[in-house]
């Protein structure tokens, strides 16, 4: 199951985020049945989560809080997804705002599984799960270059 939660406000196409967080659990965890929480949030609000929990002074795109470490719930959640549409927005050049958003949430969904990407090593890994996912969803790979581009331009 996926929750939507948009505390953001404007609009975003909620099937879209839905249709990638489905497609990324079914792609790495199969049959198992996990629920994932997508919330959405203005930039200065990630901003602060972003300065709180990463010591990061500056709005990211997407953050991952998995569910664990004695967390105890009758429900199989894996956790919650954070994602700032404004700052998708900036970084969506040469793709729609919507395949960004759907990078965003099988980017965050593979940290909750426990993928890594601030070693090259580690980041090939995920980045090859993620064109996996683009390409069952119909979505070119050649977006996780041009945010990565974009990300380092912006810092």
């Amino acid at each position: 199951m996926v929750e939507i939660n948009n505390l953001w406000g404007g609009k975003v196409p909620e099937e879209v985020l839905k249709r990638a967080a489905s497609l990324t659990l079914q792609t790495e965890l199969g049959e198992k049945k996990k629920e994932v929480s997508i919330t959405l949030v203005s930039q200065d609000k990630i901003r602060q989560l972003n300065r709180k929990f990463r010591k990061i002074d500056y709005p990211t795109d997407v953050l991952a809080f998995p569910i664990g470490n004695g967390f105890i719930s009758t429900r199989d959640i894996l956790g919650d997804v954070v994602i700032s549409p404004e700052v998708a927005l900036r970084q969506a050049k040469g793709h729609s705002f919507e395949d960004e958003l759907a990078l965003l949430v099988i980017h965050g969904i593979l940290h909750l599984l426990g993928y890594r990407d601030e070693e090259e090593k580690v980041r090939k890994t995920m980045e090859d799960e993620e064109r996996k996912i683009l390409k069952k969803m119909g979505i070119s790979e050649k977006i996780i270059g041009n945010v990565k581009t974009l990300m380092k331009d912006s810092t």
